[in-house]
């Protein structure tokens, strides 16, 4: 029975043609999705009917304890204030190859490890400050898209 460990998962975005690794966030979420109602109930009906309507891409999040020393927090704190649209990649804990991103072909995913990826923008987040505890951003992830899962090559 094969389980995966969040431990281990990391945070990838491309920004700029660069693959940029956000690295010891506390917590992601990728939120859930949700279908318009398309209503095609006749008037002789005594139900309604419908068919699944458009996507609603969900709202996830990205939870960080505050490291100044990290310039991955710092550029996590950039671009939600920039609002700018990207594109992210979540690594499975199987491996720890890092994603590539080539200007021709576009972004290449390692096959030892589980792929989620997506379009999204973060909003800015104030500081949450509070008792026995570190100073932390919890940044609300929109997404533009569906989550893609890439499979990762398992080999018997």
């Amino acid at each position: 029975m094969a389980n995966v460990k969040a431990q281990g998962t990391q945070v990838f975005a491309v920004i700029d043609n660069t693959v940029v690794r956000f690295s010891c966030p506390k917590a992601f979420t990728f939120g859930d999705d949700t279908f318009t109602k398309i209503d095609t109930t006749c008037l002789d009906s005594d139900t309604k009917d419908y068919e699944r309507g458009l996507r609603d891409p969900g709202e996830g999040s990205i939870q960080i304890d505050l490291d100044d020393e990290n310039a991955s927090h710092l550029q996590l704190i950039e671009l939600a204030d920039s609002g700018n649209k990207i594109e992210w990649y979540i690594g499975s804990s199987h491996s720890k190859s890092p994603p590539t991103y080539e200007s021709v072909s576009g972004i290449a995913l390692p096959e030892d490890r589980i792929w989620w990826s997506f379009k999204g923008y973060i909003n800015p987040a104030a500081p949450t400050i509070e008792t026995d505890a570190m100073v932390g951003y919890t940044f609300t992830l929109i997404r533009t898209s569906a989550v893609v899962i890439t499979p990762r090559t398992v080999t018997k």
